[in-house]
Protein backbone atom coordinates (compact mmCIF):
# COMPACT_ATOMS: atom_id res chain seq x y z
CA UNK A 1 0.00 0.00 0.00
CA UNK A 2 1.27 3.70 -1.02
CA UNK A 3 1.45 6.02 2.28
CA UNK A 4 -0.46 8.94 1.81
CA UNK A 5 1.84 11.99 2.22
CA UNK A 6 1.36 14.37 4.68
CA UNK A 7 -0.67 17.16 2.45
CA UNK A 8 -1.94 15.84 -0.48
CA UNK A 9 -4.27 17.92 -3.00
CA UNK A 10 -7.59 17.17 -3.71
CA UNK A 11 -8.28 14.69 -6.50
CA UNK A 12 -10.13 16.42 -9.38
CA UNK A 13 -14.12 17.30 -9.60
CA UNK A 14 -14.27 15.36 -12.94
CA UNK A 15 -12.18 12.25 -11.43
CA UNK A 16 -13.59 12.27 -8.30
CA UNK A 17 -17.22 12.33 -10.08
CA UNK A 18 -15.94 9.14 -12.45
CA UNK A 19 -14.57 7.14 -9.54
CA UNK A 20 -17.75 7.60 -7.30
CA UNK A 21 -19.90 6.49 -10.59
CA UNK A 22 -17.95 3.65 -11.27
CA UNK A 23 -17.86 2.30 -7.46
CA UNK A 24 -21.54 2.76 -7.06
CA UNK A 25 -22.01 1.01 -10.39
CA UNK A 26 -19.57 -1.71 -8.61
CA UNK A 27 -21.99 -1.70 -5.40
CA UNK A 28 -25.04 -2.61 -7.90
CA UNK A 29 -22.77 -5.18 -9.59
CA UNK A 30 -21.58 -6.77 -6.24
CA UNK A 31 -24.67 -7.46 -4.95
CA UNK A 32 -26.00 -9.22 -8.17
CA UNK A 33 -23.03 -11.33 -8.78
CA UNK A 34 -23.53 -12.56 -5.16
CA UNK A 35 -27.03 -13.07 -6.11
CA UNK A 36 -25.88 -15.23 -8.90
CA UNK A 37 -23.48 -17.18 -7.18
CA UNK A 38 -25.75 -18.17 -4.00
CA UNK A 39 -28.46 -18.82 -6.50
CA UNK A 40 -25.99 -21.41 -8.65
CA UNK A 41 -26.33 -19.36 -11.93
CA UNK A 42 -25.07 -20.22 -15.39
CA UNK A 43 -20.81 -19.89 -15.00
CA UNK A 44 -21.22 -17.49 -18.09
CA UNK A 45 -23.26 -15.56 -16.53
CA UNK A 46 -21.17 -15.18 -13.40
CA UNK A 47 -17.91 -14.70 -15.25
CA UNK A 48 -20.27 -12.03 -17.43
CA UNK A 49 -20.38 -10.01 -13.76
CA UNK A 50 -17.07 -9.92 -12.73
CA UNK A 51 -15.61 -9.39 -16.25
CA UNK A 52 -17.65 -5.99 -15.60
CA UNK A 53 -16.93 -5.30 -12.41
CA UNK A 54 -13.24 -5.57 -13.68
CA UNK A 55 -13.88 -2.86 -15.83
CA UNK A 56 -15.47 -0.67 -13.89
CA UNK A 57 -12.32 -1.02 -11.53
CA UNK A 58 -10.16 -0.62 -14.02
CA UNK A 59 -11.64 2.61 -15.02
CA UNK A 60 -11.45 3.77 -11.45
CA UNK A 61 -7.36 3.05 -11.66
CA UNK A 62 -7.33 5.00 -14.91
CA UNK A 63 -9.02 8.44 -13.41
CA UNK A 64 -7.57 8.11 -9.84
CA UNK A 65 -3.89 8.01 -11.80
CA UNK A 66 -4.85 10.60 -14.13
CA UNK A 67 -5.74 12.75 -11.45
CA UNK A 68 -2.87 12.49 -9.18
CA UNK A 69 -0.67 13.40 -12.27
CA UNK A 70 -2.62 16.58 -12.85
CA UNK A 71 -2.51 17.62 -9.05
CA UNK A 72 0.51 15.82 -7.70
CA UNK A 73 3.43 15.71 -10.76
CA UNK A 74 4.21 19.11 -12.01
CA UNK A 75 4.94 20.08 -8.12
CA UNK A 76 7.02 16.56 -7.35
CA UNK A 77 8.77 16.45 -10.52
CA UNK A 78 10.10 20.11 -10.23
CA UNK A 79 11.39 19.15 -7.08
CA UNK A 80 14.82 17.24 -6.87
CA UNK A 81 13.71 16.35 -2.85
CA UNK A 82 10.32 14.38 -4.51
CA UNK A 83 11.43 13.55 -7.64
CA UNK A 84 12.60 10.16 -7.68
CA UNK A 85 10.06 9.03 -4.61
CA UNK A 86 7.08 10.95 -6.55
CA UNK A 87 8.31 8.16 -10.19
CA UNK A 88 8.73 5.21 -7.74
CA UNK A 89 5.69 6.00 -6.43
CA UNK A 90 4.04 5.87 -9.91
CA UNK A 91 5.77 3.39 -10.86
CA UNK A 92 4.58 1.33 -7.78
CA UNK A 93 1.11 1.80 -8.15
CA UNK A 94 1.12 0.78 -12.60
CA UNK A 95 3.33 -1.86 -11.42
CA UNK A 96 0.29 -3.05 -9.04
CA UNK A 97 -2.35 -2.14 -11.41
CA UNK A 98 -0.83 -4.97 -13.91
CA UNK A 99 -0.92 -8.48 -11.37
Amino acid sequence: MVPLPPTHPIMRDDAKKKTLDAIKRLEGLTTKLRKEVEEDAYCAKILELALAMQGHIKHIQSAVLESHLHTCAAKKLSSPADKEAFINEVLNVVGLSRR
